[in-house]
C-alpha cells in the first residue's frame, strides 16, 4: 500500500508540473538532493526463501555533471538508501532490512522556452550494491526432538545473513528545476531504479539438542538469491552551476515596414507621386495679325480691319481649358500591386518559434498591403542559425515558417497558394562557422506575390 501511494503522488506530482523550462546555460554543476524512499518487493529463493516488502525511509543523492548548452546534460550520480524489510514472508522470529548503493552515469534533457521553470526527464545506467542483513531463528517445540525450523529456512535452525553483492542497474527520472539565480537552481526528482538480482551468502547453524541447552552447533554456508531488487524514490535539493551567465545575443535590427505610396497634389488639382510628374503649365498661345506686324495673345485685340474666327476650346476631365484635347493633363495613379511583389523578413530569438510583437507588426504590415491586390502565391523559407545539431535545426526553421503562415491567415490571408520550406542552418545569411549564434540567421524570408492591375480597394 506504501508503494502505491509513493508511486501515486510522484505520478500526480508529475502531471501538475506546467511543461515550462529554459534551455541551460553551458558549463559544469554539481547537485544534492534528499527524499524519500521504497524498495520494490523482493523475493528470496534458496536457503532463504520468502519475500520481503520495503518500508519508506531517507534516500540522499550526490551529483556532478556538465550542461552542453543545447538542452542536453551529463551527469555522474551516486545515492544511498536503506529500508527495514521487517519479517520474512510474515513469519515469526525473522528479520530483514537491506542497503542499496548505486553510482550511474545518466542522461538528461531539460526542455527549453518557458523561462525559470525547467522540467526534464532522463535515464541512467551503473552499477548497484546490495547488502543485506537478515535472521531466522526456529520455533523450540518443547520436546526432545529440537526446535521447530522457520519457514523461511527449512534446512536450519538459525539462518544469519550479512553479505553484499554487485551488478549492473538501470534507472528512470523525471523532475522539475526551478532558476532561483542564473547559477543556482531548485530541483525536485522522481526516480524509478531497478537494481536486477543479487546474491547472498549467509551462516546456518543448529541448536544442540535437548531442547535449551541454548548452544549453536558447527556452522555451514548458505545461499540466498534477492531478485526484483529496486526502489521509487522523490528527492529534492540544489543544483549549483559552475561559470558566469552567457551574454544574450543582440536583438536584430529592426526591419523597415512598407509603407503606400503618399501622392502630392500640383498646381492644377490634379496629383502625382512627384513634382516632377504633374503636368507643365500651358504657355499663353500667340496670334500674329493679319497686317503680318503685330501679335497678340487674343485676336480680339489685332487691328479692327483683321478678322478671324476664334479657335474652339476643350474642357479636360479635371477642368482644364485647352485648345487641343490630347493637351489635357493625365491623372497619374500608381498602384502597389503593380510592383509585383511585397518581400518581407521575420527575426526570431534564439532556440524559439514564437513571434514577437514586432514581428507580428511586420506580418500584419506585410498582409495589409496584400489584402488590397490579388495574390498570385506566396513563398515562405524558415531559416535558423548554426548553434545546435543540423537536424534539430531543420524541425526548428519548419516550426518557423509553420508560425508565420498562421499568422498571415489570423490577418486575413486566405490564398491557397502558399509554398512553404524548411532551410535549417543551409542558407545563411551571415556566413558564419558551425555552433555560432548568429541572430540574422534566425529568420522566415516571405515574398508574397501581387497580380499587377488588382488594386481591389478602387
Amino acid at each position: 500500500m506504501k508503494l502505491q501511494l509513493l508511486t501515486a503522488a510522484a505520478s500526480v506530482a508529475l502531471l501538475a508540473v506546467p511543461t515550462l523550462a529554459s534551455a541551460s546555460d553551458a558549463g559544469w554543476y554539481v547537485r544534492g538532493n534528499v527524499g524519500y524512499g521504497v524498495m520494490t518487493d523482493v523475493d528470496l529463493t534458496g536457503d532463504l526463501l520468502g519475500n520481503v516488502q520495503g518500508e519508506g525511509n531517507a534516500a540522499g543523492s550526490l551529483g556532478v555533471g556538465y550542461a552542453f548548452g543545447n538542452n542536453w546534460r551529463m551527469e555522474l550520480d551516486a545515492t544511498q538508501l536503506w529500508n527495514d524489510m521487517g519479517a520474512i514472508s510474515q513469519a515469526g522470529n525473522t528479520s530483514s532490512d537491506m542497503r542499496i548503493t548505486t553510482g550511474m552515469l545518466n542522461a538528461i534533457y531539460d526542455f527549453s522556452d518557458f523561462g525559470s521553470w525547467e522540467p526534464y526527464i532522463g535515464a541512467g545506467i551503473g552499477i548497484a550494491r546490495g547488502k543485506l542483513s537478515a535472521a531466522t531463528y526456529s520455533q523450540p517445540t518443547g520436546t526432545i526432538a529440537g526446535p521447530l525450523n522457520s519457514p523461511t529456512c527449512p534446512g536450519t535452525n538459525v539462518c544469519t545473513f550479512s553479505d553484499s553483492d554487485t551488478g549492473v542497474a538501470w534507472q528512470l527520472l523525471a523532475g522539475l528545476g526551478y532558476k532561483i539565480t542564473d547559477n543556482l537552481t531548485w530541483d525536485t526528482q522522481y526516480r524509478y531504479l531497478n537494481a536486477g538480482d543479487f546474491d547472498f551468502t549467509g551462516l546456518g547453524q543448529n541448536l544442540q539438542v535437548p531442547v535449551g541447552a541454548g548452544v549453536l552447533g558447527t556452522g555451514s554456508s548458505i545461499a540466498t538469491s534477492a531478485s526484483g531488487a529496486g526502489s521509487h524514490s522523490i528527492l529534492t535539493g540544489l543544483r549549483y552551476r559552475f561559470g558566469a551567465k552567457t551574454k544574450a545575443a543582440p536583438p536584430p535590427p529592426p526591419t523597415p515596414i512598407p509603407t503606400a505610396p503618399s501622392y502630392i497634389t500640383c498646381n492644377d488639382g490634379s496629383q502625382a507621386l512627384t513634382i516632377s510628374d504633374c503636368p507643365k503649365a500651358v504657355m499663353a498661345k500667340t496670334y500674329l495679325c493679319s497686317d503680318g506686324a503685330t501679335t497678340v495673345t487674343d485676336l480680339n485685340n489685332c487691328p479692327r480691319q483683321v478678322v478671324a474666327p476664334a479657335p474652339p476650346t476643350f474642357s479636360c476631365p479635371d477642368g482644364t481649358l485647352v485648345y487641343d484635347r490630347a493637351s489635357c493633363p493625365i491623372r497619374q495613379v500608381v498602384s502597389i500591386c503593380d510592383a509585383g511583389a511585397t518581400n518581407f523578413v521575420v527575426y526570431f530569438p534564439w532556440d524559439k518559434s514564437q513571434l514577437t510583437d514586432q514581428a507580428k507588426a511586420v506580418v500584419a504590415n506585410a498582409a495589409g498591403i496584400a489584402s488590397q491586390c490579388g495574390i498570385s502565391n506566396i513563398i515562405i523559407e524558415g531559416h535558423a542559425d548554426s548553434s545546435g545539431a543540423q537536424s534539430y535545426n531543420l524541425g526548428l526553421s519548419s516550426r518557423r515558417a509553420n508560425r508565420v503562415e498562421s499568422e498571415l491567415r489570423t490577418n486575413g490571408i486566405t490564398t491557397s497558394s502558399i509554398t512553404k520550406s524548411a532551410k535549417g542552418e543551409t542558407a545563411l545569411a551571415v556566413n558564419t562557422g558551425d555552433g555560432v549564434r548568429e541572430p540574422l540567421n534566425r529568420r522566415t524570408e516571405v515574398v508574397i506575390r501581387l497580380i499587377p492591375g488588382s488594386n481591389l480597394t478602387r
